[in-house]
């Protein structure tokens, strides 16, 4: 059973699409952003999960966790990206569309995200770490939620997540002194 199936459940009743993206487009670009470090890649991440979170709905499929499905897509792509850049296959960039992203940024908004004492000790430590991290204290998002959305078990993500605050408290120290 993969992640994608935990949190798919079409019985339970749960926002629909429209409420869940003017509730929590912010929230999850500013996830992503201090997730890659790149407010424009976190723009164009976040339009996918959403596009992503579309097509479930679409088909009719309706989410028992919408919060712990919305970031588990935004946390893959995330990897994806830091993992491969913004690299596309031959299928890819044979029929994709250039798209444009809806909001632009100026040099001065860059600038203030990415020169943050937390945001500079947030990519100091590990990709998971920082997932789990943003995830809970961030995002809000439950022990349960966390899991679903990280693909951990339950029961690993207290000491995942008191393992994450260790490591950042230690860079925030090292960064801030």
């Amino acid at each position: 059973m993969n992640e994608l199936s935990l949190v798919l459940d079409a019985s339970s009743m749960q926002p629909d699409f429209d409420t869940l993206f003017l509730a929590s487009f912010n929230r999850v670009i500013s996830y992503l952003d201090r997730l890659v470090g790149d407010v424009g890649v976190a723009h164009r991440l976040s339009e996918e999960t959403f596009e992503q979170m579309a097509r479930y709905y679409r088909k009719g499929k309706v989410p028992n966790q919408p919060r712990a499905l919305m970031y588990l897509i935004a946390t893959s792509r995330a990897r994806d990206h830091l993992r491969n850049g913004d690299k596309q296959s031959l299928w890819q960039r044979v029929f994709s569309r250039a798209g444009e992203p809806a909001v632009g940024f100026t040099d001065d908004h860059v600038t203030a995200l990415s020169h943050g004492t937390e945001q500079r000790a947030l990519s100091t430590i590990d990709f998971t770490d920082r997932a789990i991290l943003l995830l809970h204290d961030y995002c809000e998002l439950t022990y349960d939620e966390v899991a679903r959305a990280t693909g951990l078990g339950r029961s690993a993500v207290p000491k995942d997540l008191d393992r994450a605050r260790h490591s950042f408290q230690q860079a925030y120290d090292y960064i801030k002194f």
